[in-house]
């Protein structure tokens, strides 16, 4: 495991140097202004996870540590009556709204926290092992895969993550102000198998 102790931040826009891929690289890429809203409500109560299927098009997870997804929005468990709501580009006032249609008269809180948080994407054969370097979470395929999820870190930056599918491709959620740090600790832990970046629009 890496000494990260007397290492500087990186400064929070810094644009690194990537090696050029061998098909050993790890790929990772910020998916910069993803709609990131948080929703709380009663998981028992059926109006309550009707609404949020209507709203999104998916059923609430309500096991702890899952995800579920669709080709437009993700719902990531948090808690017993806690869960992130993930979408796409520019659209978390259009989300809100959805939810707050599809959920009046009811006991919830939604809130748009899309500037507090950022999506890292990360996929490559070294993935399990990049990751594993700062993160405690036992990510073997027979007991994390996809559609698990959890709250943990990598190395001092707490961070929510989940596999998205078999690949393994992995989604990390982080706060915007631990962009450069978590930046700076991949290149640190790609340096024999290379970091390639990936960009999104």
């Amino acid at each position: 495991m890496l000494d990260t102790s007397q290492r500087p931040v990186a400064p929070m826009d810094r644009v690194p140097t990537t090696r050029a891929s061998t098909g050993q690289s790890l790929l990772a890429g910020w998916r910069h202004g993803q709609s990131v809203l948080n929703l709380r409500g009663n998981p028992d109560d059926t109006a309550f996870r009707d609404g949020v299927s209507q709203a999104l098009g998916l059923d609430l997870p309500t096991q702890a540590c899952t995800t579920v997804a669709n080709d437009t929005h993700r719902l990531v468990w948090v808690g017993p009556d806690d869960w992130f709501v993930i979408g796409p580009k520019g659209q978390a006032g259009a989300i809100e709204a959805a939810l707050r249609e599809a959920l009046a008269g009811q006991h919830v809180a939604v809130t748009d926290v899309s500037g507090g948080y950022t999506v890292l994407h990360l996929s490559g054969t070294p993935v399990r092992e990049v990751l594993a370097q700062g993160c405690p979470l036992d990510l073997h395929p027979r007991v994390f895969g996809p559609g698990a999820s959890a709250g943990s870190v990598f190395f001092k930056a707490s961070v929510w993550l989940w596999q998205a599918d078999d690949a393994p491709v992995y989604e990390v959620l982080v706060r915007s102000s631990f962009r450069g740090y978590v930046w700076l600790m991949l290149e640190r832990c790609t340096q024999e198998c290379g970091l390639v970046t990936r960009r999104f629009t």
